[in-house]
């Protein structure tokens, strides 16, 4: 019994040894005080008030807290030089957010006698923070050292912005090859303390360009306010959205971005991801019927109608060259054509362009096969500006046919038929106007001979 008395005072001898290190641990410092702090602008706590009211902080914002520190250790200097200074950090951070700790330190820092300093912080609040049965917050504030610490605190009033949304996932395969379908599932929730209707939820995939290669659109009929959420009401909800991908989409990584439009279109929020698009198809990397170029420095752009041409020898063939110009500058430039001396004739109308800024211009190029030209041939259009350097080269090809030979022989018969047919038709005339003269001359003979008048004599 003696031995469990002795050993149960010897327990609380350490216990009262480990509070008293504990107090020590966390004993005020004589090196540095906090004078005040500010939420935003806003005193919080001040030295010797205490009648500060909360300080209103909307959920969806972050705030800016200012801390005011002051070196009171000049006292300490005089005893011992060494304890001129310190090394502190500051912390400022929220409780009562189930999921996670929010706080916010900052670097360390020296403090000295007869100095004030002032550290800002920015704090995130999340925006799913519980503000349904009370909104006040205590906002706490630590300035401490290896050995001391000053603490002080203030009040926040936290509230919830009347429109918020918040994309809280989106579901979709990071990989997908050209010629499939990409499915992209959208969840939303409702953050704000409205009630949300005709919630659009749009996704599009874009190109390294900038250019929109596939979207779809869905609509959310509406989401409960946060606070709100029922079994008749949600607050979140989700929306399928399928995106059909061009057989010969160029492979590459493009990005998804998902949208989001809600109070009436006033409020919209983004998010962006990376999809890899795969492209197997080798009949994908033939040219296409059109080709578009860029002249970046000058902002211009050069549409092609066509990047190849059949053609028939002896006749002209043409296709053009649109210059858009994009930029703030006019720009000139010529237009030439090589590699078509040995087997074409080439014309360019006109030979020179002068682009004015947000103006576009066309250029006629015209190829005429000669007469032995028959088969495969390749050229090139050069594009220079104002001082002779080469722009842009595009690569052409033309397939050259022979005339067709049943052309002249059904243009010369149909040169016989017109001919026989005008025969035709003067035989016809002639035989009308004999026909006409011997009814006249039958006339002539069928008419009796009148009596001359007088007399007769016997």
């Amino acid at each position: 019994m003696i031995k469990n008395i002795k050993m149960l005072g010897l327990i609380l001898v350490i216990l009262v040894g480990l509070l008293g290190l504990s107090t020590i641990a966390s004993a005020e410092s004589d090196l540095y005080e906090i004078d005040s702090v500010k939420v935003d602008g806003v005193v919080v706590f001040e030295t010797g008030d205490d009648d500060l009211l909360p300080v209103e902080v909307s959920l969806d914002d972050d705030f800016e807290v200012k801390v005011y520190v002051s070196g009171t250790g000049k006292d300490a200097c005089d005893e011992d030089e060494d304890n001129c200074e310190v090394d502190v950090k500051v912390k400022v951070w929220v409780g009562g957010y189930e999921h996670d700790d929010i706080e916010v330190v900052s670097s360390t820092f020296d403090i000295e006698p007869g100095v004030a300093y002032t550290k800002t912080l920015t704090v995130e609040l999340p925006s799913d923070m519980d503000v349904e049965d009370s909104n006040k917050y205590t906002l706490y504030v630590e300035v401490y050292d290896n050995e001391d610490e000053e603490r002080v605190n203030g009040d926040l009033y936290l509230e919830r912005p009347r429109h918020s949304l918040d994309v809280q996932d989106v579901l979709f395969d990071s990989t997908v090859s050209a010629g499939e379908s990409l499915d992209v599932e959208v969840r939303v929730e409702n953050l704000g303390e409205e009630k949300e209707d005709d919630v659009k939820v749009e996704v599009s995939l874009v190109d390294a360009n900038g250019n929109e290669v596939a979207d779809d659109v869905e609509y959310l009929d509406e989401l409960a306010a946060f606070e709100e959420d029922n079994e008749d009401e949600e607050s979140s909800d989700s929306v399928d959205l399928l995106l059909n991908l061009d057989d010969c989409l160029e492979e590459g990584s493009y990005e998804l971005v998902v949208t989001v439009s809600y109070d009436r279109g006033h409020e919209e929020l983004e998010e962006v991801f990376d999809v890899s698009v795969s492209n197997d198809d080798a009949s994908c990397g033939a040219s296409s019927d059109s080709e578009e170029t860029s002249n970046e420095d000058g902002g211009v752009t050069v549409s092609l109608s066509s990047n190849s041409l059949d053609a028939v020898v002896g006749e002209t063939n043409s296709f053009v060259l649109t210059f858009v110009n994009t930029g703030a500058n006019t720009e000139t430039f010529s237009v030439t054509v090589s590699g078509e001396e040995q087997w074409a004739s080439s014309d360019v109308n006109p030979s020179v362009v002068m682009v004015a800024s947000g103006e576009l211009e066309d250029v006629t190029v015209s190829i005429t096969p000669d007469s032995d030209a028959e088969g495969n041939h390749d050229f090139t259009v050069n594009i220079l500006d104002a001082s002779g350097n080469l722009v842009q080269e595009v690569s052409m090809s033309v397939n050259v046919g022979e005339a067709e030979s049943s052309s002249v022989l059904g243009n010369t018969g149909s040169a016989l038929k017109v001919a026989f047919i005008v025969l035709i038709v003067l035989i016809i005339i002639v035989g009308l106007i004999i026909a006409f003269r011997r009814l006249n001359d039958d006339d002539d003979d069928d008419d009796p001979l009148e009596p001359k008048d007088g007399q007769t004599y016997y």
